[in-house]
C-alpha cells in the first residue's frame, strides 16, 4: 500500500514536489529518532520473563513501558511542532516547508507508540493476527491518504497520513492491550522493580534500532539538502523494488526472534546455526529468482507505475534490488544479537554501515554534476557495502556462538558447558 500510495504521489505532483513531502518526512523521522526510546526488544524479551516470576507482573511491565512509549511520544510531537514554527519565525525554514513539515511531524507522532503495542501480539503469541489487523489499517490508510491527495494536494495527503496513523496507533494498542491481558493475566498489584539488566539492554537496543532507520531517513535528508528534491524522488523509486522485496522476508526475523532466543537460553547452538542457515537458504534462493526474473522488466515495470521519465532508474533499481537480496539472506541479523544477549554487537555493526552508506551518498553527489549520475553511483556503492555486510554477518554469527559457550558471556543467555558422553551425571 505504501508503494501504491509513493507512485500515485510522484504521478500527481512530480519528481520535485513529491520530493519535498519525502524531504519533511525524512526530517520529521530524523526528529523523532532522537525521541523515540522503542522499547519493541525490551518487551519482547523481559515481559514474558517477568510473567514466569508471577501471575500479572509481565503485563504490569508492558503496560508500564507502554505508557512511556506514549508519553514520549506526545513529548516529542509538542517540541518537534513548537521548534519548527520557531525556526520558521527566525527564517531557519520557508514559510511553504512549514505548511508541509507541521502535519509531518504530527503524522511521525502519532505512529510513535505502533511499535511497543504491535509487540504485544508476539508476546501473546497472535502474529497472524497481527498481520490481518495491520492489512485492513493498510487498506484504511491508504484509501485515506490518496483520496485527500486527490481532493487538496499534498497537505490533505500529510493531514492525512497523520489522521490515519492516530487512528492505527488506537487501534493497534487496544487490541494489543487486550492480547496481553488474556495471555498474561491482569496486571499484578504493588509495587514490582524493574527487571536486573533490562536497562542497559534497552539502551543498548532503542540505540540500535534508531541508528537502523536513521540510514534510510538521513540518506533521503542528505539527499534533498545536497542534492535537491528530485534526487530524494530518484532514491525512493530506484530503491523501491528493494524494498518490496524486504517488505517479504523481514516477516522471517519476526518469527526467528523467539526461536533464537528460546534456543539460546537452552543453550542449542545447533538449534541456532540450523535456523539461521535453514532462512539464508531459502531466502538466498528465493533472492536470486526474483532478481533473475525481475531485472529485465524493471524499465517497464518503472513507465507503468511512476511514468515513462523514470524508466532510466532501471538500472539503479536492478542494482538495488540486488543489495537488497543481499541483505535478504542475513535478515536474521536484525534480531540474532539481541536474541542471544549481545544488543550492543548490532550497534556498533550498523552505526559503521550506516555512516559508510551516508558517507558514499556525500561522496557521489560532490562528485557527480546531476541528480541520475550520482543515483547509479550511489546504487553501485550500496551493493558493495551490502555485500561486504553479509559476509561481516557470518563473521558475527561464529563469534557469537563461540561467545555463548563461554561461561558468563553475557547476562540472561545460558552458557553451554561441555560434559563428556562417557559420564552423563557429571
Amino acid at each position: 500500500m505504501s508503494f501504491a500510495t509513493t507512485a500515485v504521489l510522484v504521478r500527481q505532483v512530480g519528481s520535485t514536489g513529491a520530493g519535498e513531502v519525502l524531504l519533511v518526512q525524512a526530517m520529521a523521522s530524523i526528529w523523532f529518532l532522537l525521541w523515540d526510546p522503542r522499547f519493541e526488544d525490551a518487551q519482547q524479551r523481559f515481559v514474558p520473563m517477568e510473567q514466569r516470576h508471577g501471575s500479572g507482573r509481565g503485563t504490569r511491565l508492558y503496560r508500564r513501558l507502554l505508557r512511556l512509549d506514549l508519553a514520549a511520544g506526545l513529548i516529542a510531537t509538542v517540541v518537534g511542532v513548537v521548534a519548527a514554527l520557531a525556526a520558521a519565525a527566525i527564517g531557519w525554514i520557508s514559510a511553504e516547508r512549514l505548511t508541509l513539515l507541521v502535519p509531518a511531524l504530527l503524522a511521525a507522532g502519532a505512529v510513535t507508540p505502533m511499535g511497543s503495542a504491535s509487540v504485544g501480539f508476539a508476546i501473546a503469541d497472535q502474529l497472524s493476527r497481527l498481520g490481518v489487523v495491520r492489512l485492513v489499517l493498510a487498506v484504511f490508510g491508504c484509501l485515506a491518504t490518496l483520496s485527500a491527495l486527490v481532493a487538496a494536494g499534498v497537505v490533505g495527503y500529510l493531514v492525512a497520513t497523520a489522521i490515519s496513523g492516530l487512528v492505527s496507533t488506537v487501534v493497534f494498542t487496544l487490541l494489543a492491550w487486550r492480547q496481553v491481558y488474556r495471555a498474561c493475566g491482569p496486571p499484578c498489584d504493588g509495587a514490582v522493580p524493574t527487571p536486573p539488566g533490562m536497562v542497559p539492554f534497552l539502551v543498548k537496543s532503542s540505540a540500535t534500532q534508531s541508528v537502523a532507520l536513521a540510514a534510510d531517513s538521513g540518506a533521503s535528508l542528505l539527499a534533498g539538502l545536497l542534492g535537491g528534491p528530485a534526487l530524494v524522488t530518484y532514491l525512493k523509486i530506484a530503491g523501491a523494488p528493494g524494498r518490496l522485496f524486504g517488505s517479504f522476508v523481514n516477516p522471517v526475523a519476526a518469527q526467528l526472534h523467539p526461536r533464537l532466543a528460546r534456543a539460546a537460553a537452552d543453550g542449542c547452538h545447533a538449534t541456532v546455526m540450523r535456523d539461521i542457515l535453514r532462512s539464508s537458504a531459502l531466502i538466498g534462493s528465493t533472492a536470486l529468482v526474483a532478481v533473475v526474473i525481475t531485472a529485465p522488466l524493471l524499465s517497464l515495470l518503472l513507465g507503468l507505475v511512476y511514468g515513462s521519465e523514470y524508466t532510466v532508474l532501471s538500472t539503479a533499481a536492478a542494482v538495488m534490488l540486488a543489495g537488497a537480496a543481499l541483505r535478504g539472506t542475513v535478515v536474521w541479523s536484525k534480531v540474532l544479537p539481541s536474541a542471544l544477549g549481545f544488543p550492543g554487537v548490532r550497534l556498533v555493526f550498523l552505526t559503521a554501515e550506516a555512516l559508510c552508506q551516508l558517507g558514499l551518498l556525500v561522496g557521489v553527489i560532490h562528485v557527480c554534476a546531476v541528480a541520475m549520475c550520482s543515483m547509479l553511483a550511489f546504487a553501485w556503492g550500496s551493493l558493495v557495502l551490502l555485500s561486504l555486510s553479509a559476509v561481516g554477518w557470518f563473521l558475527v554469527l561464529w563469534f557469537l556462538l563461540r561467545a555463548m559457550a563461554t561461561p558468563g558471556a553475557a547476562p540472561g543467555v545460558a552458557a553451554v558447558r561441555l560434559v563428556p558422553d562417557a559420564d552423563p551425571n557429571a
